[in-house]
């Protein structure tokens, strides 16, 4: 049976970032999905931080939170800037299966063009050692 994590963050760049490192993962039977909770965009940093890492994000759908599909995901992570973001208000039943990130939201952290930039290329890195985190954990959930 194919399990799900399903990733979520504000505008969902970095869920997309996540997303795409998952992707790269060697673990059988998960698939990954993930979605914004205020608004769904494309930050063009996110896909140019990532494909310097030879990710193509870019083609990833855009997508806001659904309900359905969290309440079917095997595990949910949430990603936010506790400090800059909105709060994500996920249902009480799923709280069991949500793993929480406090990361930085490099379009809300930044001040200057070239900040954000320097914030994507850092949060790359901090969600790619997350998501390999995740590899060890993934084969025992059932």
């Amino acid at each position: 049976m194919n399990k799900t994590v399903y990733f979520l963050s504000s505008s969902q760049h970095r869920s997309l970032i996540a997303e795409g490192w998952a992707e790269k993962l060697k673990v059988s039977d998960w698939s990954f999905k993930s979605a914004g909770w205020v608004a769904q965009s494309r930050a063009e940093f996110s896909v140019l931080a990532m494909k310097e890492l030879c990710i193509d994000i870019s083609s990833f759908p855009l997508s806001r939170i659904e309900m359905k599909e969290l309440g079917d995901a095997s595990v949910i992570v949430a990603i936010q800037d506790t400090e800059y973001d909105d709060k994500i208000e996920l249902p009480s039943e799923l709280e069991e299966k949500v793993i929480y990130w406090n990361l930085p939201n490099p379009r809300k952290r930044a001040g200057t063009l070239i900040e954000e930039w320097v914030h994507y290329q850092e949060i790359c890195d901090e969600i790619a050692m997350r998501v390999k985190d995740l590899e060890h954990l993934l084969p025992q959930l059932h």
